[in-house]
């Protein structure tokens, strides 16, 4: 979280809620990740809260990566 902090000025961003405000006063701006599952992407930085997140979290960094998986 600090690397984002420090980095987040006038990024949109979520993360655990109850590190809300940490995010505020770094400067971002937070999305309420409801329901908890919620990903978001800004630019080339994809948010997560929680583990219920990682398929969205890791479907959203796949697009910015380009990647395609098939079968």
């Amino acid at each position: 979280m600090q690397c984002l902090i420090n980095k987040s000025n006038g990024r949109k961003c979520t993360a655990y809620p109850a590190v809300k405000l940490n995010v505020v006063l770094g400067g971002g701006t937070w999305l309420e990740p409801d329901p908890i599952h919620r990903c978001f992407t800004d630019g080339n930085l994809v948010t997560g809260a929680a583990w219920p997140g990682h398929p969205e979290y890791v479907s959203q960094l796949m697009v910015l990566l380009g990647v395609q998986v098939s079968f």
